[in-house]
């Protein structure tokens, strides 16, 4: 048996996995977000936020085509995507929907760029005037 298993036999979850229940997967929660939520703007990455009923925290990531090609856009969503994810602790309180979307500045900029950027807009949000 693998040492990540629960002893009911299933898989545990990782503290700082990003399990389908924290995502955002339909275009129109994805829309609600961005026509009614703020915006706070970092150097590399814009993040759109309301506040949800629920206990978690959910997040979506988007990177509009005018940014480069498909593999482009996925690198930028897979950079804030994993930046999020290792970073998400950051944010003391839960009850959030995000959508984080991706600048042009954001291109050719290195990782650890991004998780800055990503763990400042966190900070932001959480802040009581956020």
């Amino acid at each position: 048996m693998s040492s990540n298993r629960h002893p009911s036999g299933r898989a545990s979850a990782k503290p700082e996995g990003f399990p389908k229940t924290e995502r955002i997967r339909k275009s129109d929660e994805y829309t609600y977000v961005l026509q009614n939520g703020r915006r706070l703007r970092g150097r590399f990455v814009s993040a759109y936020w309301t506040r949800n009923e629920g206990a978690l925290n959910r997040v979506g990531v988007a990177a509009g085509k005018k940014l480069g090609t498909a593999p482009v856009r996925n690198r930028l969503k897979r950079y804030i995507r994993e930046a999020y994810r290792r970073n998400k602790r950051e944010l003391p309180c839960q009850g959030f929907t995000i959508v984080f979307l991706a600048t042009p500045s954001m291109i050719g900029r290195s990782w650890d760029d991004v998780q800055t950027d990503i763990r400042g807009l966190l900070h932001r949000m959480a802040a009581p005037s956020g």
